[in-house]
């Protein structure tokens, strides 16, 4: 008896592309043949509606695949589906602004919205002792007065600020004391740019950065720092204890300084000077870019470039 032939599975090759990778290296076409089915034929309205149906994780994962897909998955329109379908109490009126959702129990219901209506999106917020600090992505700091109220079983809960007020302008960053307790939280630290006048007799003028202070109970400004026009800093954070309070600064150039002062004489009307060091990390590791830092009480954490390194904080300017 003769063999039984057995058919050869032939491999299909699967051509796959993407708006800013192009065509396939010879990849053309056989004539005859049409072009294979790419999703970005689709309307952006058509692939946004079923993108938005994904979990947040893989709506994340699959922006990292290409570029044609990160514009997609960072568009508006998906997150504002995701919003509505994550929270289906939550008006289209209300989709801009702030929210508390309690973690754990039974209630699920959304509280009512404290940001103001008048933001440039919400970058950054700290609650303190009874107010809300919020920072937006133009660099204006607002204070909302009032906005954190003590519920009857004891819990604290956000409720429509009776009214806001910009704090200031011109803000890259801000940081209160690091420690949990809301009690602790006394002062808000502003790390700002100011415009300062040049040489005597001249119109010009340079932007320099500078450190404020202000009260959180009030907002009263009851200190400033300014510092020389070639030092500019992108991040502020706080560590230590109150009449050892040590200001972090990361310089757009990756590298950290750090200064101290003491808090119980900043509501004094006088005038000294602080001493900026170089941070220790940035003495030991030059080579090391320093992208982000979180700090509590005593310790740092720096976010680098290649790895993530912790440093416990020493009470000196140069620790």
């Amino acid at each position: 008896m003769g063999e039984k032939a057995v058919p050869t599975l032939r491999r299909r090759r699967v051509k796959r592309s993407c708006p800013s990778c192009g065509p396939e290296p010879g990849g053309q076409e056989k004539k005859g043949r049409g072009n294979p089915i790419s999703v970005q034929l689709f309307p952006p309205e058509l692939v946004e509606h079923i993108i938005s149906f994904l979990p947040v994780r893989d709506v994340i994962a699959l922006g990292q695949t290409c570029h044609y897909f990160h514009e997609v998955c960072d568009a508006e329109g998906v997150w504002r589906r995701i919003c509505r379908r994550l929270s289906p109490r939550l008006r289209e009126q209300d989709t801009k602004g702030l929210y508390f959702q309690a973690f754990g129990g039974r209630r699920r219901c959304l509280s009512k919205s404290v940001a103001p209506l008048l933001a440039h999106g919400y970058r950054r917020f700290l609650p303190t002792k009874d107010h809300v600090f919020i920072l937006d992505y133009v660099g204006t700091l607002f204070f909302l007065k009032n906005a954190l109220v003590s519920s009857t079983l004891g819990q604290i809960q956000w409720k429509r600020a009776c009214r806001y007020v910009v704090l200031c302008r011109g803000a890259k960053d801000f940081a209160s004391d690091p420690r949990c307790d809301t009690v602790y939280r006394k002062y808000l630290y502003v790390l700002a740019t100011r415009e300062q006048p040049g040489v005597v007799g001249t119109t010009s003028s340079r932007a320099c950065d500078c450190v404020e202070v202000y009260l959180q109970s009030s907002g009263q400004r009851v200190f400033k720092m300014t510092f020389h026009h070639s030092m500019s800093f992108k991040q502020i954070v706080l560590v230590g204890q109150e009449t050892q309070r040590a200001l972090l600064l990361l310089t757009e150039e990756g590298k950290i300084y750090s200064l101290v002062v003491n808090e119980t004489q900043l509501d004094q009307p006088r005038s000294y000077t602080v001493q900026l060091a170089l941070r220790k990390v940035s003495r030991c590791l030059p080579h090391l870019r320093v992208t982000c830092m979180a700090s509590n009480q005593s310790s740092t954490l720096y976010i680098t470039d290649l790895i993530l390194c912790s440093w416990l904080q020493s009470p000196w300017p140069g620790g």
